[in-house]
């Protein structure tokens, strides 16, 4: 089929499911209202019919070339990290230098070999020799000039960045990564900043984490790539580029791996294929030199250079630290600026671009979002006063506890409990990593929250829902009280059943309650057994088809079409079995009134296989949704898409061919006809055209799926999740569609083959939609989860009710850093300081009380 006439078939499709409802209605006599509310399961292909000229379908899209993907990575990151540049100040006079010289000998490779090395290298080596410096001492420099060092100077392009906590490893691979985008050509790789402490070298190697890394990032290389037609291997398009060698690895933060896992991840870093593959790594000096002397053989970083950086000149930290300052006040840092350079805990401590910053922020905040709200800031002579701090860690903490105050004003409180709870989530539920990735937050979570959420949610719903259906459609005399008592114990029955099947409730609580839920409805004319028959009917299909549901979902262990169709079918057996069976049981052994025992019994016994057929089929699908909370989609989606799909068209057809024959057993004891053989036909006839409709539906509707973001426009958080949203939106109208038509439709044929009942074809419609619309926002989207996440940090922890909002604000104010669609602390010192910190610290915030 081509992509350009799906569109149409979802026309044909409507047309034809509203013209099978109509003939449905018009040979059983259904009443006008029936009518309508069975025909709504018919309008699903009208809303996707819609959507299919609306989105881009997979068959059209089709796989995206490696060169544009390249250069749509390279003008992502550069617009990514000219951004952050801004934040930080690194675009203007006013950012902090940074010097650098050569590393310490012993821990780089000797600079005669490394020449020798790159000389050698097949090709040539990656560079001009003339531009290489007779010693590695010819590699200092500051500044801008860090690109020239990389791409001229270092022979191998491979180069080692060391310096103490806080001094501007960061800020200056930024600044190499900037210059290299700059100077790149089409056939350079893409330089991409990776933070390494959420790598596990046990678990992964390091192009598996990094292809890992990319797909989160970038969320477009995600999509993908052209077969390889040596290998016929099909990967995506982060794979593809670390294969092709199109990524320059900028590797930051080496030193906050665990100790443990030092030795082994360079060790890891030195097996990945490295001839001309240039690679940066940033480390502490002291943790990598204690990674180098880990193991019995010193290993290096193959055929890498280093540089170590300096600590600041102390006029240059002294007219950072005055700048804008102003006339009055230049003098309050007269006692600070006389420790700088000195080996006082102040002057230690203050030698690093981060002790600057965070000392400028506390005692000098500039006007705007981040400044403090207070009439005269502290003064920073405290730093100095005898006694008080006695060491350089000491000063460190002090200022990285007034950070959150300074930057946020009377707004401190709440934002130091949000932060604080999110590094902490950082430290102890992802083991140090620095990704504060939205649709990862639901880790949040308590156990079961999101399912409890969930089920309560649907199960009002299908309280509403169906108490109203089946008060309009249903054929009741008990008087117009007793019609909607009964109509809200049907709702009440199956609403239970919802919640307590998709909150994951054992099942000898779920069939317990389910029953006792038939104490609500008044019995109908076959009084002596109805309750007992239907408490008994409901508590039968839950005990013995939890099992046989978990059976089938272990049968069927990957997620998808195939799978939910299987359950929705495996609850029908089993429901419509078990009702069946329980129920002529009880006619036998429990007579109402004067029968032919080959009749009356086999008449109930056919109802109530229909009923237990349309619950059996509503529980397989709520266990569904059970299964599919539990998988929920790990990372967020984009715009839809659409490739046929087989294998669900195959299920679909195969349940209404399944569900037509029950519909054959269920008309045998209430021919419409004539003659069962006449019946059979009929039935036939129609069961061929519903399972036709429900089948083509099933291969269309259940091939929609959701794309990658757009690696072009896709780069913040925001955007990301404004994608996400309107994919999810958009499955679940489309999804609960879809599940209108593949089970709507064989359900009509059931129900309407042994006459009208409460429990009727529009009421089940209606449920079966519901659980499809949760299961297509569960399954391709992100949005639900972090939504109810959100709700719940926000009630139960004070978190801000628009987190992303919060967290776009903490950006700004320079608390936080963007990478991709993640926002990260601004550096691991922050994040740990707060991850240990408590919040009962009155002292950081009595600044803020004017009394």
């Amino acid at each position: 089929m081509k992509p350009g006439h799906v569109g149409w078939w979802y026309w044909v499709l409507a047309l034809g499911g509203i013209g099978t409802t109509v003939v449905l209605a018009y040979l059983w006599h259904l009443g006008p209202g029936q009518t309508f509310l069975t025909a709504v399961s018919a309008l699903g292909p009208l809303f996707l019919s819609w959507q299919a000229f609306r989105h881009d379908r997979l068959d059209n899209l089709g796989t995206r070339d490696v060169e544009s993907a390249v250069e749509a990575l390279a003008d992502a990151v550069r617009r990514q990290w000219a951004a952050e540049a801004v934040i930080r100040g690194l675009d203007n006079s006013g950012a902090l230098p940074v010097a650098w010289g050569a590393a310490d000998a012993d821990l780089v490779e000797e600079w005669p070999a490394l020449c020798s090395t790159a000389r050698g290298w097949p090709g040539g080596p990656p560079g001009n020799p003339a531009d290489w410096p007779s010693t590695a001492a010819g590699l200092a420099g500051r500044d801008g000039q860090i690109g020239d060092v990389f791409s001229l100077r270092t022979p191998t392009r491979r180069l080692v960045v060391l310096g103490e906590p806080g001094a501007g490893k960061t800020t200056l691979l930024i600044r190499l990564l900037l210059d290299l985008i700059e100077r790149r050509t089409r056939d350079d790789p893409v330089p991409v900043l990776f933070s390494l402490a959420s790598w596990q070298p046990r678990e992964d190697t390091l192009p598996q984490w990094m292809a890992h890394q990319l797909r989160q990032y970038y969320r477009g290389l995600a999509a993908p790539a052209p077969v390889d037609p040596a290998t016929q291997q099909i990967t995506d398009l982060a794979q593809a580029l670390l294969d092709e060698q199109r990524i320059l690895p900028i590797l930051d933060g080496f030193d906050e791996l665990p100790t443990a896992l030092r030795a082994g991840a360079l060790d890891a870093v030195n097996r990945s294929p490295w001839i001309k593959n240039a690679v940066v790594l940033s480390s502490r000096t002291a943790e990598y030199r204690d990674a180098l002397h880990a193991s019995v053989t010193m290993v290096h970083l193959d055929g890498a250079a280093g540089i170590a950086l300096l600590p600041l000149n102390a006029d240059d930290a002294a007219v950072y630290l005055r700048r804008n300052a102003g006339a009055t006040r230049i003098r309050r840092w007269d006692a600070v600026v006389a420790q700088l350079g000195t080996s006082s805990p102040v002057g230690q401590a203050l030698s690093t671009p981060l002790g600057l910053f965070l000392a400028r922020t506390l005692y000098a905040p500039r006007p705007g979002p981040s400044a403090r709200d207070v009439a005269v800031p502290p003064d920073p002579a405290e730093l100095c006063q005898p006694g008080r701090f006695l060491t350089r860690q000491a000063v460190a903490q002090h200022l990285l506890g007034g950070f959150i105050p300074s930057a946020y004003g009377p707004d401190a409180p709440q934002a130091h409990q949000v932060l604080s709870r999110l590094a902490r989530h950082l430290e102890e539920d992802c083991r140090g990593a620095p990704d504060i990735a939205w649709w990862q937050l639901r880790s949040l979570l308590p156990a079961q929250q999101a399912a409890r959420t969930i089920a309560m949610t649907l199960g009002t719903i299908v309280l509403l829902t169906c108490s109203l259906t089946t008060f309009m459609t249903a054929s009741l005399s008990f008087g117009l009280w007793k019609d909607i008592v009964y109509s809200v114990g049907v709702g009440v029955s199956l609403a239970a059943l919802t919640a307590l099947t998709i909150a994951g409730v054992s099942r000898t609580w779920t069939a317990a309650i389910g029953a006792l839920a038939e104490l609500l409805r008044p019995v109908d004319r076959f009084v002596s057994f109805g309750w007992l028959a239907n408490m008994a009917t409901i508590a039968a299909t839950v005990w013995l088809g939890f099992p046989a549901l978990r059976r089938a979902a272990a049968r069927f262990r990957l997620a998808g079409p195939v799978r939910t169709l299987a359950l929705g079918l495996t609850g029908a057996l089993v429901g419509g079995g078990t009702a069946g069976a329980l129920t002529y049981a009880l006619c036998v052994a429990r007579p109402a009134q004067p029968y032919n025992p080959l009749t009356l019994p086999l008449t109930l016994a056919t109802y109530a296989l229909r009923d237990g057929t349309m619950l059996g089929l509503f529980l397989g699908l709520a266990y569904a949704a059970r299964i599919g909370l539990r998988e929920a989609a790990a990372a967020p989606g984009g715009r839809l898409a659409w490739a046929w799909s087989w294998p669900g068209l195959r299920a679909a057809f195969l349940l209404g061919v399944v569900l037509t024959l029950v519909s054959a057993g269920a008309g045998t004891a209430t021919p419409l006809w004539g003659s069962p053989y006449e019946d059979w036909r009929a039935i036939a006839v129609l069961g061929l055209i519903v399972a036709t409709v429900a089948g083509l539906t099933g291969g269309i509707g259940f091939g929609l799926t959701v794309q990658t973001p757009d690696l072009a426009t896709a780069v913040g958080p925001e955007t990301v999740l404004a994608q996400d949203r309107e994919a999810s939106s958009a499955m679940t109208l489309m999804t609960g569609g879809v599940f209108l038509i593949v089970f709507g439709l064989p359900a009509a044929l059931v129900t309407v083959t042994g006459g009208t009942d409460a429990l009727s074809t529009a009421a089940f419609a209606m449920l079966y939609a519901l659980v499809g619309a949760v299961l297509g926002a569960l399954s391709r989207t992100s949005f639900v989860l972090f939504a109810i996440t959100q709700r719940h940090l926000a009630r139960r922890h004070g978190f801000p009710p628009d987190l992303m909002a919060f967290l776009s604000d903490a950006h700004s104010r320079g608390v936080l850093r963007q990478i991709g669609p993640v926002y990260q602390f601004r550096h691991v010192d922050l994040q740990r300081h707060l991850a240990r910190d408590s919040f009962n610290e009155p002292s950081l915030y009595r600044a803020l009380d004017p009394a």
